[in-house]
């Protein structure tokens, strides 16, 4: 996308209505739109843009955040989004010459239905960029869309790999971890319980990913798999795959899966008793799906995990006591801090960068570290954008080591970003830098870049 001056006529009536708010001609001209010379001659000119922004208002910005509000994962995307709030309102309050807003978009966590979404807030909100999914499906789809249409996309909360790998696209940038980088904080520590894994694995982009990953370093490690039982996204009766499980010589049992499937997987585990026989682990957990769990029938299983209130970042317990309050109807936990760092990122980098054009954005991206609330500084890897972070293993502990009812984990174990990410010479990382290279990102249609500055 040019950042050239455009000519009014080639902008909608729409799209400078949203441009200009409040701000009149004056405004409209600060933003860069070229208007009819209305003045007397030689009247003075025109104050400067920040001068008219600063007096009263500005530029909306619209990020449209797509995630499934309805279907297995609500409770999960609704974190993801009390943590976008919360940064959007921090900035709103902070920054007098441009607002952010949420425009909400529902993915119902398939994937068709996420790229028709993303089409929408594309083309009929005028978003000026795509943020949030949490299905990796979804992302995968909303990712090609936004390529597609020359728009950014922050993937808030997708775990697959490839979407910072094979099926990387330009405009797309990862804040969570991939599930490589999960699997190298879990496996380790699960291959310490045992040598024999029996998966349970959701069958879509997510689990089948996690499954890979994680039976890779079995395998490096002399380890043996004992079986691989793939269900669908939402299966609720597990007594046959746990039937099976439990007659074998499996000594760890794999949940490569997430949320309500988690939760149900492990009941049937559990019912059948197989918490007395195995360790139990998984690729990802977090409050919000463990308070679903037998977690009292649990204690000492390991799970891939994001972030807690213990991960000894300067700012960690700053973040934690400001999104535990907005924790209302689930408990505190890390998908509202992925939110809040994803919003708080687009918002630093589209200051930085000056506009909202796409093209900048990335640039304004690309290796740009930041404190992300962990011990270590993260930052955005120009050769895949994969948010390159400490990444940990999470072990679920009694009850008297909880710091309230409905948060059930510590950090058991803990991988540096760059161990966790591998290098940009791996081979998830060279496909997508490959691709990168290949990728041009286009004009998006009927749309003009906000200036931020």
């Amino acid at each position: 996308m040019s950042d050239q001056r455009p000519d009014l006529d080639g902008v909608s009536r729409s799209e400078f209505l949203r441009r200009t708010g409040a701000l009149g001609v004056a405004g409209a001209a600060s933003l860069g739109f070229i208007l009819p010379e209305t003045r007397i001659a030689g009247a003075a000119p025109l104050a400067p843009a920040r001068d008219v922004i600063a007096a009263g208002g500005g530029a909306t910005i619209k990020l449209g955040h797509i995630d499934g509000f309805s279907g297995v994962y609500a409770a999960a995307s609704e974190s993801q989004q009390t943590g976008m709030q919360l940064a959007l309102d921090e900035a709103n309050r902070k920054n007098s010459r441009v607002k952010f807003e949420i425009v909400r978009g529902d993915d119902t966590n398939q994937p068709a239905v996420g790229s028709t979404e993303a089409k929408r807030l594309i083309s009929q909100d005028k978003v000026d960029a795509l943020i949030g999914c949490l299905s990796s499906g979804v992302g995968l789809a909303v990712s090609a869309v936004a390529q597609d249409a020359g728009i950014f996309f922050l993937a808030v909360g997708t775990h697959d790999t490839n979407i910072t790998g094979p099926k990387a696209h330009k405009v797309t940038f990862r804040t969570t971890c991939s599930n490589a980088m999960l699997a190298s904080a879990l496996g380790p520590a699960l291959l310490k319980k045992g040598k024999k894994w029996y998966f349970i694995t959701a069958d879509y982009a997510f689990g089948n990913d996690a499954h890979d990953r994680l039976s890779k370093i079995l395998l490096a490690a002399g380890g043996q798999e004992m079986g691989n039982d793939r269900h669908p996204l939402g299966q609720t009766d597990y007594s046959s795959y746990m039937t099976k499980a439990r007659n074998t010589a499996a000594d760890v049992l794999v949940f490569c899966n997430y949320g309500p499937d988690s939760q149900n997987a492990t009941k049937a585990a559990v019912g059948l008793g197989l918490n007395k026989k195995m360790t139990f682990g998984g690729i990802l957990c977090g409050n919000e799906v463990a308070i679903g769990m037998p977690v009292d029938d649990m204690v000492g299983s390991l799970w891939g995990y994001v972030w807690g209130p213990e991960a000894g970042g300067a700012h960690t317990e700053e973040i934690y006591r400001k999104l535990k309050p907005l924790a209302k109807g689930f408990p505190p936990n890390w998908r509202q801090y992925l939110g809040y760092i994803g919003a708080q990122q687009m918002v630093d980098r589209m200051l930085a960068a000056g506009t909202t054009d796409t093209e900048k954005l990335v640039a304004a991206f690309e290796d740009h570290h930041f404190d992300a609330g962990k011990k270590t500084m993260s930052y955005w890897r120009k050769c895949d954008h994969q948010n390159v972070q400490q990444t940990y293993a999470g072990e679920i502990v009694a009850k008297s080591k909880r710091r309230s009812d409905t948060e059930f984990f510590r950090i058991a174990s803990s991988v540096g970003g760059d161990f966790a990410a591998g290098p940009c010479s791996a081979p998830d990382a060279e496909k997508a830098a490959a691709i990168f290279a290949s990728e041009k990102i286009g004009p998006r249609a009927d749309y003009t870049a906000v200036k931020t500055r």
